[in-house]
């Protein structure tokens, strides 16, 4: 077998600078059962691979981003209180994924159950949900706050928590959508803080950091049958900004 020159591969590459919106066609005629290679038409180098019967081109994606650009579309809802199963179905999945052993976390979690959830949502909380199709793949909470107000402005500010993307759908951007749609969603609300803690040793601190968060406060705690852990405390003012699906 002949490998591609170093030039070659990158000629590949640089053939799918700009080509969001082809990918995206693509994705929807594969999801449709129909020929999806009529799709590259105009590419170079797309001739070197020979079609199919049936088809227009070659199967020649070589060099596509593949894992992000062909993710079914995300839509953020908000969560009613008949969706409280869907919410803390998610959440412990993506709990359980995140643990070295199977179930088990070294950290102090509070997973609460449907009704758990459905309490939270008669007392005021929101909730958010990423769904592909009729999955529910992602889920993100605020709530008014004012425990640290003196990182606000003295205002009340929204406690963003909760946010959890099932295993299968990630580092394709759906916890970076809920974040944001979440900020949006607050922001709509009339609050100009939103604050978010994180557990330092967990390593999400630069992912929030990247999105415009600041650690305000740190702090020790420690829990029986638990490691001593840092709770880092984040704030973001937000501004006026736009439907988030759209950036």
């Amino acid at each position: 077998m002949i490998h591609p020159s170093a030039e070659k591969l990158v000629a590949l590459e640089e053939r799918w600078k700009g080509q969001e919106a082809r990918l995206q066609r693509i994705a929807a005629s594969l999801l449709a059962g129909e020929d999806w290679t009529r799709h590259l038409r105009g590419l170079p180098l797309v001739d070197e691979v020979p079609p199919r019967d049936g088809e227009a081109y070659g199967r020649d994606l070589r060099g596509a981003p593949l894992r992000r650009a062909l993710h079914p579309p995300v839509d953020i809802t908000r969560a009613e209180e008949r969706d409280a199963a869907l919410v803390a179905a998610v959440t412990l999945d993506a709990l359980r994924n995140n643990t070295p052993l199977p179930d088990v976390s070294p950290f102090p979690c509070d997973l609460e159950s449907a009704e758990g959830v459905a309490i939270a949502m008669r007392r005021g909380d929101r909730f958010l949900l990423a769904r592909v199709g009729r999955h529910v793949v992602g889920a993100i909470r605020w709530s008014v706050r004012r425990e640290f107000a003196d990182l606000c402005d003295d205002r009340p500010y929204a406690e963003l928590s909760g946010l959890a993307v099932d295993p299968a759908h990630r580092r394709v951007g759906v916890g970076s959508l809920l974040l944001a749609s979440a900020e949006w969603d607050v922001a709509s609300g009339g609050y100009d803080w939103a604050l978010l803690r994180t557990t330092v040793e967990i390593g999400l601190v630069p992912f929030y950091e990247s999105r415009g968060y600041a650690r305000r406060a740190v702090r020790q705690f420690t829990y029986p049958e638990a490691p001593v852990f840092l709770d880092a405390v984040m704030t973001k003012r937000l501004a006026v900004i736009g439907d988030p699906a759209s950036t």
